[in-house]
């Protein structure tokens, strides 16, 4: 009995499964699951070290990313297109993990992009993962 064997659905199984991988990267990010549960205590220290003065009354929105990350690359356009529009009272700050580990390490990164909102020293809320312009735009309107 000759045997029957069915490369053509094998490569169909293997693209699948390889595109399957790059959209989980692109919309759940780079290096860990995603979790948008308000962060929890990062000291004061590490707040202050990224934002600036803890008593600033303005919104700032933290990225926290890397270079090598292709979702974290998608936010900073993102980001930068957003950044034009937003309320002058709303600050974006960039943070490089491979640059600043201890601060990343502070905050308790261990999936990028990560995004934070931070008012007054205190993250309001957080994000991991991929976000649109629109999304982004709707997260920062919802706190101001």
């Amino acid at each position: 009995m000759p045997s029957i064997t069915r490369p053509a659905s094998l490569a169909v199984t293997s693209i699948a499964a390889a595109f399957i991988g790059l959209a989980s990267l692109l919309f759940i990010g780079c290096n860990g699951p995603s979790n948008s549960a308000p962060a929890a205590n990062i000291p004061a220290d590490a707040i202050q070290q990224v934002v600036g003065s803890a008593d600033n009354e303005s919104l700032v929105l933290v990225k926290f990313g890397a270079p090598w990350c292709g979702p974290c690359r998608q936010v900073d356009k993102e980001i930068a297109s957003l950044a034009s529009t937003l309320p002058e009272d709303v600050r974006v700050i960039t943070v490089d993990v491979d640059e600043r580990p201890e601060v990343a390490a502070k905050f308790g990164i261990q999936g990028i992009p990560r995004m934070f909102l931070v008012r007054n020293g205190e993250v309001l809320a957080d994000e991991v993962g991929y976000r649109s312009e629109s999304e982004l735009r709707n997260w920062v309107a919802s706190y101001q």
